[in-house]
Order: structure tokens, then sequence, then C-alpha cells
């Protein structure tokens, strides 16, 4: 597996397509600190859409859960519904369902090659 951790400012937007192309799965990441991060992903959930062309594998995760909170979880799973991905909310700092989120992507992955 090869990942790619591409900043979601707005000065990597040209960079981020570049990226997408020959995408099989993504990992789309917001801080549960901040709104705004949450309010990004559509528009990041629709670019790669259009650079990669078919459907890929998508995972939603909100980040440093382990911090106070300010975007609540039904919040981000309403939009993780709206946009066909699924849901999970991780802690880098304390590692807090990080191997499940990769574990997972790898499993969607692998599932959509096989099929």
């Amino acid at each position: 597996m090869l990942l790619w951790d591409i900043g979601g400012q707005e000065q990597f937007s040209k960079l981020r397509t570049i990226y997408f192309k020959g995408s099989n799965a993504a990992l789309g990441v917001y801080d549960v600190t901040s709104p705004q991060s949450l309010l990004k992903l559509p528009g990041w959930v629709s670019s790669i859409k259009k650079t990669v062309k078919k459907s890929i594998p998508m995972l939603l995760l909100g980040n440093k859960i382990d911090l106070e909170r300010k975007v609540e979880k039904s919040e981000a799973e309403d939009l993780s519904k709206r946009l066909n991905c699924e849901y999970l909310e991780t802690s880098a700092k304390t590692g807090e369902n990080v191997e499940v989120a990769f574990k997972k992507i790898a499993r969607a992955c692998l599932d959509s090659i096989i099929e």
C-alpha cells in the first residue's frame, strides 16, 4: 500500500489532483475540533471523484478525538452517508482506531480488486 498525506489547505489544491490520479482508495480526514475542516470534505471528495473517474472505497475519519470536540459525531455521520463513505473516529495522538482505519481501507481496496 502506498499512502500520500496531502494537506487540505488551498495552496495544495493543484497538487492534490496529481496525487489523486491512479488512486484505489481514499481517506478523508477532518479535525473534530474544527467545524471548517468538516465543511471542506465534500469539495475534496468531489475533486477525487472527478479525477479518479471510477468508484473507489472511501473512509471518512474524524481525527483528534482526544481533544475537546466542536463537531458533533452525528453531523459527520450524516455527511459520510451523503458522500457514501464509511465513518470512523480516530486519534493520531493516542493511536485510537488508527490501525482499524488502515485495515478497513486496505480490506476495501482488496475487496474492490477481487470484485
